[in-house]
């Protein structure tokens, strides 16, 4: 090519120096700049990936552990003594539970406390740890013909009440039955008129003691 520059004009000359000039800077300053953001942003994003996967984030963590209550310990030792069940059969039967059929449960067991009373325990690998108390009052002045309480955890407590003809059912989301489903109110106003938080809490009581004292039937400790 530089055979042929000598026979171009002076300004074509010019013009070819200075396309020239401008390759010359693009090879040896852009490109290599170019290429140098591009690493760098490939570097922050595979940074900003690892801290993703990786790191812990404080504020997170701290908010998901201190920010929500501590389930009550009960819930852990019914876990525990219904997954243990084939080591504590004996000890179960002594406290009067039996397995029952006819419940869509890997473990389904019941003790009768009296005419009035039934305790049930459920256990799945799918369905999750159930217990279920039953009360079917005989005093013909009761406000209600039967108080059923289903514990799943300690955010979803079932009570229903039923009362003649009319039945109410409200799921209560904490353990002192201060708060329940939104969806709930008009339920839970219809259902205090039947039965009083007195009954509902002693329900919750008798769940407590009845795992507490299975637990220590089977000699398991908190």
């Amino acid at each position: 090519m530089r055979g042929d520059f000598l026979n171009y004009t002076e300004k074509e000359k010019k013009g070819i120096d200075k396309v020239e000039r401008m390759n010359l800077l693009f090879d040896k300053v852009i490109m290599p700049a170019i290429g140098i953001l591009v690493i760098m942003l490939l570097l922050s994003f595979t940074i900003s990936k690892f801290r993703e996967k990786f790191v812990s984030h404080p504020s997170q963590t701290s908010s998901s552990t201190s920010g929500q209550p501590v389930q009550p310990a009960v819930f852990a030792q019914r876990k525990r003594l219904l997954s243990g069940y084939d080591g504590f059969k004996e000890a179960f039967a002594a406290y009067g539970y039996h397995p029952v059929k006819g419940y869509s449960y890997d473990l389904s067991l019941c003790k009768t406390v009296d005419s009035e009373m039934s305790l049930f325990q459920f256990s799945d690998g799918t369905l999750g740890d159930l217990t279920v108390i039953n009360y079917f009052p005989t005093d013909k002045e009761s406000s209600y013909s039967s108080l059923s309480m289903a514990v799943s955890s300690d955010r979803l407590i079932n009570v229903t009440v039923k009362s003649g003809d009319e039945s109410f059912s409200v799921v209560f989301t904490s353990t002192d039955f201060s708060a329940y489903k939104a969806d709930d109110g008009a339920q839970f106003d219809a259902m205090m008129n039947v039965v009083s938080m007195d009954d509902i809490r002693a329900m919750y009581e008798i769940f407590e003691t009845d795992i507490d004292n299975l637990a220590k039937n089977c000699s398991v400790s908190e």
